[in-house]
């Protein structure tokens, strides 16, 4: 599958998957990497020679996705609501740092989701890798994994352990996805 990455952040999630291609753990290419600011992520791109855009412009986005033929959009911390525009061209999946539908939808992304774990002082919270569809975290569940944070102190704490989980079901859903596309 050819994949576009769309990132707002540092790429952890982007490196992640850079690395499973480089290593081989899918067959999958990134073939551009899609930022809606210049991220301090972007470098990923820069040190592993991927091309990359930075564009708020939905045309100019889907124009570019569809010159590098893209088969998949992965979300990896990109804070921007994806369009029907967008979802009626390209299949797009998500990875989201709660067992959703916990912690999902407006104002639960990053730190904050892990802010509501740690305020309500779950033992388990994780990461959901899902679809996407146009309501906020609501698409079709690919994949979930549980982290148990019963030791964390802190929601910085919480964000580093479930981080170690989510750069490893990414990569894991990205060969599942290939895997049935193979048997199709």
């Amino acid at each position: 599958m050819n994949l576009a990455v769309f990132i707002s952040g540092g790429g952890s999630n982007l490196k992640a998957l850079i690395d499973a291609q480089t290593n081989g753990y899918f067959e999958s290419q990134i073939k551009i990497i899609v930022a809606n600011k210049d991220a301090p992520g972007l470098r990923h791109a820069r040190d592993n020679n991927i091309k990359y855009l930075i564009s708020k412009d939905e045309d100019e986005i889907i124009e570019v996705l569809k010159k590098y033929d893209i088969d998949l959009i992965v979300l990896a911390g990109y804070l921007v609501k994806i369009s029907k525009k967008l979802l009626d061209n390209f299949t797009v999946i998500n990875i989201h740092p709660s067992l959703l539908p916990k912690y999902g939808g407006k104002g639960f992304y990053g730190i904050h989701v892990h802010q509501a774990v740690f305020a309500n002082k779950e033992n388990i919270s994780g990461v959901t890798v899902h679809y996407v569809n146009e309501n906020l975290d609501d698409g079709d569940i690919i994949l979930q994994k549980e982290v148990d944070i019963s030791n964390c102190k802190s929601p910085e704490e919480i964000a580093s352990e479930v981080l170690k989980v989510e750069h490893q079901t990414l990569k894991k859903v990205i060969k599942k996805l290939e895997d049935e596309e193979c048997a199709h």
